[in-house]
């Protein structure tokens, strides 16, 4: 015991001597990466002849993620783009870059992808600030601005990334359109279901990183079997924290707490390939994320035929439109979450479950409008020619 009480009280010295040092520290032991990921991008080379786009992925300057792979998140456009503009490294004329893609060096590699002469598209999504990231905010947004400030063209992925860019990352003199996230709308297709049944499959899709997603959703759902107790729900994804183990432990706990932990599933992560089959097995989508600026997941559950019950927040209003599901108000703020009521977003769904024909058919509709991936691909086929022209 005393030598434990003695080895703490070192630790607290230490702490205390060498804590101005620690920055200093950590980046003496990320140097080498820093400096490789500069070795590898002053390897690129302007390749004007034609469209080449060099993706700057988590781990460049290797390829994005093939649809049998697991990627999430704005990493997935990057696959979709690649099939029709292939990865080309070193010989570039464009540098493709998304916001929520990370890559320690990344203001390094635009820096020398611009002093070689490529052009640098920066796909938008999020920003940080309190009620989503939580003190410290002001970090992570000094790195997006990086990005932010030396691009050529900003692609924003709705209404709503552009409007948190403004605010939290300052104007932008560079030209920019924005193009929501696409969804293969031929993999993602409604399937023939044996309706009207007693209850519907609710789905909380992608990966449950926060943990109020999930909690609120399983509040919204406990209510819902009061109306529907033959319903079920699906729950994707990784959730929060490093120890997953420890984390299912919870949920699953707060089941049990509910009751409901009999008509509830944990599917787990899933690959671009496999996910077609999981929202095939659902009826309706809860949305509980607050602000979320532009998710795939909507894209997704719409070209399948998914309604979706929705925090009426950030992008996701104008990704799912007037008849595609039901948005319920919250208070806008960028200091707190703000949840919607657990019982208006039940009675929402059993609404959706009633109706359920014509909202599934709104559903698909708007996915091909908004989100069908030759209309996603077009708008970037235009938009690197039109860069090659400058």
């Amino acid at each position: 015991m005393k030598s434990a009480t003695i080895s703490a009280s070192h630790k607290n010295q230490l702490r205390t001597a060498f804590g101005p040092l620690l920055p200093f520290i950590r980046f003496l032991r990320i140097l080498p990466a820093r400096l490789h990921a500069g070795q590898q991008a002053s390897k690129l080379r302007s390749h004007k002849t034609n469209t080449s786009i060099c993706y700057l992925t988590n781990n460049f300057p290797n390829r994005p993620a093939l649809r049998t792979e697991i990627a999430g998140g704005g990493a997935v456009k990057l696959t979709f783009l690649a099939e029709s503009f292939p990865h080309s490294y070193p010989n570039a004329s464009i540098l493709y870059t998304v916001s929520s893609v990370d890559h320690f060096a990344r203001p390094i590699i635009l820096r020398t992808a611009r002093q070689k002469g490529l052009k640098v598209v920066l796909n938008q999504n999020g920003v940080a600030y309190l009620a989503w990231h939580g003190p410290g905010w002001e970090e992570p947004n000094k790195k997006l601005r990086a990005a932010y400030e030396q691009a050529d063209f900003i692609v924003y992925q709705s209404n709503f990334c552009k409007e948190s860019a403004r605010i939290f990352l300052g104007e932008s003199s560079a030209p920019s359109q924005v193009i929501y996230n696409p969804v293969d709308t031929n993999l993602y297709q409604p399937v023939q279901k044996n309706l009207p049944r007693r209850g519907p499959v609710l789905l909380l899709g992608g990966n449950q990183y926060e943990r109020y997603r999930l909690e609120s959703a399983i509040q919204i759902f406990k209510q819902i079997t009061t109306h529907l107790p033959d319903a079920h729900l699906l729950i994707t994804g990784r959730l929060w924290g490093d120890d997953q183990n420890v984390s299912m432990a919870i949920a699953k706990q707060a089941l049990l707490k509910l009751g409901i932990e009999d008509l509830v599933e944990f599917t787990g992560s899933y690959t671009q390939a496999s996910a077609p089959l999981i929202f095939q097995r659902a009826d309706i989508l809860i949305h509980t994320k607050y602000n979320d600026p532009s998710p795939n997941l909507i894209a997704e559950s719409l070209a399948s035929g998914l309604p979706v019950v929705y925090s009426a927040s950030g992008g996701v209003p104008e990704l799912v439109g007037k008849d595609a599901g039901i948005g319920l108000p919250v208070e806008q703020s960028w200091e707190k979450i703000s949840l919607p009521d657990t019982q208006a977003m039940a009675l929402a769904a059993v609404n959706i479950w009633e109706n359920y024909k014509d909202f599934s058919n709104a559903a698909r509709q708007q996915a091909e409008q908004q989100f069908a991936l030759d209309k996603f691909i077009l708008a970037h086929r235009e938009l690197f020619s039109s860069l090659m022209d400058r």
